[in-house]
């Protein structure tokens, strides 16, 4: 029994001895086990309240590419290759059927307004005008006898109403003949040259088959053809140009011409703009349709002008506006804003800048597209 009490109280005793022995190791290193772990769990709190994601929400801002204006004296004027055409030009036909009695004029014919070109044989529309003058004459007398029997009361209305109606079956067939009549001849609406004849005399021809070809000298036109490029700053400053024609098959004459039309129609294989100019001023009776023009084309300041402002063509935005314009960066703000200029004439990739730069400026000669007004840019380029 003794033994047993002996044997407890030992183990209890080496219990107590052994947790004691492991506390007095552990207290040692508790504080700084504490302080990793109290530290690990701050710093795991703050990163999952930041948003480390690039850039957050802000937006990025847009790349662009600037060069600097410079100024400098460019040759400012183009020579071009142009055709001498007429204001109009047009095919004159019949519009009745017919034998052609008289064709009174013959190619390089000069005509005035009101002059025959062509007649028809005539006799068989004389006999439908005085067959319908006829019958307009009767209806006439029976419209006046109904109504005088109206008015009397011895006929009836009704008779009143049926001459009215077949009198004016008979205006019309007189005037329908009469104008079928004038239309056995072609008379020029306009002073013109006869450029060529299709048909001869005593021919039958039928309605809508073209006669003569008619072509307006009252203008002379002067169509040029342009690139893409110079076309689109034609058209959107044409008063930018001072333009003179001279022509090798009239020596010693030259003319200054003014903008007309702008076909937007492009050459599929050239890919160029047809540009027609009329001809001012007195215009060389030696000049004829479908001649070659030399056609000079420089801008309209003065010449005395030493220095002009140049910028790359790929800077001049000719889409967003009917005026074209120029995006321009300023380096302090860093911000760029849209500014209308005048153009010049193109000079090899560049632009001669007539209004609306100072010379120095920078602007953006590349992805002016993606921009807007105040915007703000990361530059290339400097």
């Amino acid at each position: 029994m003794n033994s047993n009490r002996k044997t407890r109280r030992l183990k209890q005793l080496m219990s107590v001895v052994l947790v004691a022995g492991v506390a007095a190791v552990a207290i040692p290193f508790a504080p700084s086990f504490l302080t990793d772990v109290l530290a690990q769990t701050a710093t795991g709190t703050t990163e999952a309240d930041v948003d480390t994601r690039p850039g957050g929400n802000a937006e990025r801002p847009v790349t662009v590419e600037v060069t600097r204006v410079i100024s400098r004296s460019v040759n400012q004027s183009r020579t071009v290759a142009g055709r001498v055409e007429p204001a109009r030009t047009v095919d004159f036909a019949f519009q009745i059927s017919g034998q052609i009695v008289r064709l009174a004029v013959e190619p390089g014919d000069t005509v005035r307004a009101g002059d025959v070109i062509a007649e028809l044989d005539p006799v068989d529309f004389e006999l439908t005008v005085h067959r319908a003058q006829a019958s307009f004459d009767l209806s006439k007398s029976e419209l006046n006898r109904a109504a005088g029997l109206a008015a009397r009361g011895v006929a009836a209305d009704a008779r009143l109403e049926t001459a009215r109606a077949q009198f004016a079956q008979a205006d019309v067939a007189l005037r329908e003949a009469r104008r079928r009549l004038s239309q056995t001849q072609i008379v020029a609406p306009f002073d013109a040259i006869v450029a060529r004849t299709f048909v001869e005399e005593y021919v039958n021809i039928t309605s809508a088959a073209p006669v003569a070809r008619l072509q307006d000298l009252n203008e002379m036109l002067v169509v040029i053809s342009l690139p893409e490029d110079l076309a689109a700053i034609a058209r959107a400053t044409p008063g930018a140009f001072h333009i003179v024609a001279s022509f090798p098959a009239v020596p010693g004459y030259t003319a200054p011409l003014v903008f007309r039309s702008f076909a937007t129609d492009a050459d599929q294989t050239a890919q160029t703009y047809d540009l027609e100019f009329a001809i001012t001023g007195d215009i060389d009776p030696r000049l004829l349709p479908g001649m070659i023009a030399d056609v000079r084309i420089a801008i309209a300041a003065e010449e005395s002008r030493p220095q002009a402002i140049i910028v790359p063509v790929s800077a001049v935005d000719t889409t967003s506006r009917p005026n074209p314009s120029i995006w321009v960066y300023n380096e302090s703000s860093g911000q760029v804003s849209r500014r209308s200029v005048q153009l010049g004439l193109p000079v090899d990739d560049e632009v001669v800048i007539l209004g609306g730069l100072e010379g120095n400026e920078l602007v953006v000669s590349g992805g002016w597209w993606r921009l807007s007004d105040d915007q703000a840019v990361v530059v290339s380029g400097l």
